[in-house]
């Protein structure tokens, strides 16, 4: 790209980034600014080749920037930069095909993007450039000097109130002559320079790009040399025995596991306890125990083993270690539903459901993997694309409403815990109101419904919530009445309407 066009389009993005967020909140203005910075990006990096892939997260982009505007969680905000920083790497190297490359790529970039020597445009000279020794003169001769005088300055403003005495008035003519310009505009300023680097300038790749187009879904024997022809025999019949007595015994407790859960847990009888345990840290043991099975798996299966022609016992008993895992996690899954049946819906608990699907997926892409001779690439490959459908999901879902309307609507099946449900977003705010007849009338079937004391120290009544979402009511219609225009969002709008109701 040339070096005027490349000025000109960072000067646009700049401009348009603090025209549209200085002193504004994020709402239709985030839409906006990617609908402009999108077919830059595009056009920067013609002729683009699209893949799957980069195709994928374009319309990911696009369509969690709208819902930014519509259901306007942090969550979709934070998923739609992410995709909207992944779709600029995608962009600029095309054909990517594993998602978890690219987002490695992405972050690199965050910090490399910065720097005019690293572009990939740049002729190499044997001298540097004017505007590089420009750069070393004032890095050398004015930012570090400057720090250091700060930094020495602080220590001995600490040190001795007599030469702080001496030097206040210095100090407070600086900060009042500061204080003249507008320190926060420029920060935006600043933000739109980074932002305007990352989308347009193309930096030298760290080599996950080139890993990438060389790597294949196919695994491919490796034959290795042997000075002797025993040895090309004994190492796989170790490896292979080995293998065969892991998996063996691992079947065997694991199998005594699942038949424990089958007694507690699919058949699980409430006793009045808070769960805590049975769902909280036998959750994420079960779910760190499948990885390490998948990792298990892999290291066995890693290379010439797969070839193995006597290796059919080991499949075997490794599919009924897959199976069995599998099954653990619907365990895992159960528990979950005992939690949310009890205790309500909640942020995690619902991430806990997501997170086990994705583990399902990577415990059938294993079984692909060694019954079909996949690579780990295909692993990475299949399963990153997995975890970039489900954040986009998520991401289009508003949950605070949901978790209001199924918690408030079984308060007389699982408990209802206020100080969770005041911390929810103001888009929940028309289904976490309620009258005081109707607090009353909860707090009533609660202490019938619940066998522990719902009253507790840590536990809000009814009075206490109402107080607070009174509060939150009045700060949210205040709030709303102040937008303008660029931080409107349909989320908001709704809610405010529904309050006026």
């Amino acid at each position: 790209m040339k070096k005027n066009l490349f000025v000109f389009l960072s000067i646009l993005i700049i401009v348009a980034f603090t025209s549209l967020f200085y002193s504004n909140s994020i709402g239709i203005n985030l839409c906006l600014f990617e609908f402009l910075i999108i077919p830059l990006m595009i056009y920067v990096n013609k002729p683009v080749r699209f893949n799957y892939l980069s195709i994928i997260l374009l319309i990911a982009t696009f369509l969690t920037a709208f819902m930014t505007v519509i259901i306007h969680t942090p969550w979709t905000i934070s998923i739609n930069i992410l995709l909207l920083l992944t779709l600029s790497t995608a962009l600029m190297y095309s054909g990517f095909r594993s998602y978890v490359h690219v987002f490695i790529e992405s972050i690199i970039r965050l910090f490399t993007a910065h720097f005019p020597a690293l572009s990939v445009h740049r002729k190499r000279r044997k001298t540097s450039s004017k505007s590089g020794q420009m750069f070393k003169k004032l890095f050398y001769y004015v930012f570090i000097p400057l720090v250091l005088l700060v930094f020495f300055l602080i220590l001995y403003l600490s040190a001795s109130s007599s030469f702080y005495q001496q030097i206040e008035p210095l100090v407070t003519a600086l900060i009042q002559w500061l204080e003249t310009f507008n320190l926060k505009i420029l920060w935006y300023i600043i933000a739109g320079f980074l932002i305007a680097n990352i989308a347009l300038r193309k930096v030298r790749p760290v080599g996950l790009y080139q890993h990438d187009r060389l790597s294949g879904d196919q695994l491919l024997r490796r034959r290795k040399k042997q000075y002797y022809s025993y040895l090309r025999t004994s190492t796989l019949k170790m490896q292979y025995f080995s293998a065969v007595i892991i998996f063996s015994v691992l079947n065997v407790l694991i199998l005594y596991f699942n038949i424990i859960d089958i007694v507690y847990v699919w058949f699980f009888q409430w006793d009045g306890s808070f769960l805590k345990e049975f769902v909280h840290e036998g959750t994420w043991v079960l779910v760190f125990s499948i990885f390490l099975s998948a990792m298990m798996v892999l290291y066995f299966f890693k290379g010439n083993l797969n070839f193995y022609s006597r290796n059919k016992w080991l499949k075997r008993l490794t599919y009924l270690w897959i199976a069995q895992n599998v099954f653990m996690a619907l365990s895992v899954i159960i528990r979950n539903y005992w939690y949310m049946h009890y205790f309500g819906l909640a942020d995690k608990r619902i991430a806990v459901f997501f997170f086990l699907t994705l583990t399902l997926i990577g415990l059938i892409s294993v079984f692909i993997k060694i019954n079909r001779l996949k690579s780990t690439f295909f692993l990475w490959r299949i399963n990153a694309f997995a975890l970039l459908l489900v954040l986009v999901f998520t991401a289009c879902i508003n949950w605070n409403t949901f978790i209001a309307r199924y918690n408030f609507a079984h308060y007389n099946q699982s408990f209802i815990e206020y100080k969770f449900l005041a911390g929810l977003d103001d888009s929940a705010l028309p289904f976490t109101l309620k009258t005081d007849t109707e607090l009353n009338h909860i707090d009533s079937v609660q202490q019938n419904t619940m066998p522990f004391n719902t009253h507790m120290d840590y536990f809000w009544t009814g009075k206490e919530y109402q107080k607070v979402m009174q509060s939150k009511k009045t700060k949210f219609i205040k709030r709303y009445q102040t937008l303008n225009f660029l931080e409107w969002n349909v989320a908001d709008y709704i809610t405010y309407q529904r309050l006026k109701e």
